[in-house]
């Protein structure tokens, strides 16, 4: 029986509308950066501070305005796959409790309740049980291990080759731009509709 973690932020919740609605109100970027995490961070990062500012709409984002974030397209028709089939499913994610600066929020907490809200737990077959979110990588590393994960599935390649992830567990790459030198033991996919067909076609 398949028993598959996930990763949280970037993989089953996207940011990219947040960002650029909060970095454009704070006038931090121009109209015309893409609503693009990525491209929002870049744009930010050139400024005159712009570490600092980026880590503090980070704090925003993932806590104070964490309920205007997104699911991933085509995540929760995943999680409705898991459960009609009976397969367990738990979200493992790396995420500190507080944000390095801006206002003392909980982001755990936060992120639960972004869950909760969203019926992943009323609708899509989760318990509260499965939502695991660590302080640290290598505590998230040890959570795949002890949930017996068969499979793991993170937008991050860095987080499926670190010498500590668990052997034995099958690393699939949730990225729509993978960049090169992947390691052969890293199924890539772009979207979650190619994730569901390849554990359910």
């Amino acid at each position: 029986m398949h028993n598959i973690g996930i990763d949280f932020d970037n993989t089953i919740v996207v940011y990219d509308n947040v960002f650029h609605k909060y970095a454009l109100r704070a006038g931090l970027i121009s109209p015309e950066v893409k609503k693009n995490k990525q491209a929002v961070r870049d744009a930010i990062r050139l400024l005159p501070r712009g570490n600092d500012k980026w880590t503090e709409l980070q704090g925003l984002v993932y806590g104070k305005y964490m309920d205007e974030a997104e699911p991933t397209e085509g995540v929760e028709d995943f999680f409705r796959a898991c459960k009609k089939n009976s397969f367990r499913v738990s979200i493992i994610s790396h995420k500190t409790v507080y944000p390095a600066m801006g206002p003392r929020v909980d982001l755990q907490a936060a992120a639960k309740k972004w869950i909760e809200d969203r019926d992943f737990l009323s609708k899509l077959g989760l318990k509260k049980s499965d939502i695991i979110f660590e302080k640290t990588l290598s505590g998230k590393l040890a959570r795949i291990t002890g949930r017996k994960c068969t499979h793991f599935i993170d937008d991050l390649a860095e987080v499926l080759g670190h010498p500590d992830f668990p052997e034995g567990v099958k690393k699939i790459l949730y990225s729509s731009n993978p960049g090169k030198n992947i390691p052969d033991d890293i199924t890539c996919f772009e979207d979650w509709n190619a994730i569901e067909k390849y554990f359910f076609s």
